[in-house]
């Protein structure tokens, strides 16, 4: 089986490697002229390291990843701990798999050096789709640049903005949430030593949040904030930023947040606007199917949108792989398995979204301090409410 893959980002490139070990034919394209991704750091949960270890990439991202000792709830203005959940050996211990910090191009890079250690002449550059024709028998994508390419199943993994998606159902980019993120990774050594928690902290206050956390062994502090706004103004959906707009953003917020604020340089801000995709009826149609954001673009407040992505791809491969002659019987079985969990992943993160950012100190209070007693009368609370997310093991799927 041939089967091309729209989009080489994290989503695609993980659905390239595990179809090629599967023993497929794969051709990715990717309408940028260069293979680099842009972003920051990202977190990788247990049930999506499980997948990139049974890769074969464990020891490539343990060379450059940071493994937190835990995941925190403080208040944006006193610093002030809400709730902390154990990970580092904890979650290695109770998930037989690691929680990794990494930035985004590392993980990219060890992708795309293991689909090219595969397969040579798997990612095609500069191949932007124009259109889709799909008969029973194959399907056809037709490029910017003239050029065709057929197959006999192709997977939209290109993004939020897929067209891909837009080919299939007439669907648009994902809607703007009303929220906009701020992001930077600041070299540690910028900083007074031990400034941050080695720790993946969440920091929460009224209509905006930061997370901060550690990557590249404690190297590099990333910082994400997100504020509320009316509307994004811009063209594009990523500008650059400036210092006086973040730290006026965060006026009155701790210390350490402010500080980190203040180490970056004026190329190392960044802003883009938050969109997210409501559930789609179906992700396939005939020989096309969709994969990652493309087909559930969600909010980032369960750290979650590249690992479901990746979860996809390995679920994907394995249902191809045991109906080959059946592609429909096949991804409709891939849709059965993920649509459930992908829902769910995406409205629990709009949901945290609404915790985050508690607009009065009496609703701070309401919603806190509940959090505050159980993590102190029941050590184990927290770890049990995620046990459905990173307990999973899409590796074990048939």
């Amino acid at each position: 089986m041939r089967i091309l893959i729209i989009g080489a980002g994290i989503g695609g490139l993980t659905a390239a490697l595990t179809l090629l070990n599967k023993g497929f034919e794969v051709i990715i394209y990717e309408r940028s002229l260069q293979l680099e991704e842009v972003g920051a750091g990202i977190q990788i949960g247990s049930n999506g390291t499980k997948v990139l270890y049974a890769l074969g990439l464990g020891a490539a991202l343990e060379k450059v990843a940071f493994k937190p000792q835990a995941a925190e709830m403080r208040l944006g203005d006193s610093g002030r701990v809400i709730f902390s959940l154990p990970l580092g050996d904890s979650v290695e211990k109770r998930y037989h798999s690691p929680y990794l910090n990494i930035h985004r191009a590392d993980l990219h890079r060890i992708l795309v050096d293991a689909v090219r250690e595969k397969s040579a002449t798997a990612i095609h550059l500069g191949y932007e789709v124009k259109a889709l024709q799909q008969t029973p028998e194959r399907v056809t994508v037709h490029f910017m640049n003239g050029e065709s390419a057929q197959g006999d199943l192709l997977v939209g993994a290109d993004g939020v903005r897929s067209v891909i998606r837009k080919e299939l159902f007439d669907i648009e980019d994902g809607q703007f949430t009303g929220m906009a993120a701020w992001r930077m990774t600041i070299p540690t050594h910028r900083l007074p030593k031990n400034l941050v928690p080695a720790k993946a902290t969440v920091w929460v206050g009224a209509g905006k949040h930061v997370v901060t956390y550690y990557l590249r062994g404690g190297e590099l502090v990333n910082l994400v904030g997100v504020v509320e706004q009316a509307d994004w103004p811009y063209d594009g959906w990523t500008c650059r930023g400036n210092k006086q707009d973040i730290l006026a953003s965060y006026e009155g917020w701790h210390p350490t947040i402010r500080r980190i604020m203040e180490a970056g340089d004026e190329t190392e801000y960044y802003q883009w606007a938050l969109r997210e995709l409501a559930p789609l009826s179906h992700w396939s149609k005939g020989r096309v199917t969709l994969l990652g954001d493309a087909c559930h673009a969600m909010l980032p407040f369960m750290a979650q949108g590249a690992v479901m992505a990746i979860e996809d791809a390995w679920v994907l491969a394995v249902k191809l792989a045991a109906h080959p002659q059946h592609i429909a019987q096949a991804l409709q079985q891939y849709e059965d398995t993920r649509k459930p969990r992908t829902s769910k992943v995406q409205a629990t993160a709009r949901r945290n979204g609404q915790l985050y950012h508690q607009t009065t100190p009496a609703k701070q209070w309401l919603f806190y301090s509940p959090l505050w007693m159980a993590s102190r009368l029941t050590p184990n609370f927290f770890a049990s409410q995620l046990d459905w997310l990173f307990a999973e093991d899409v590796t074990r799927i048939t």
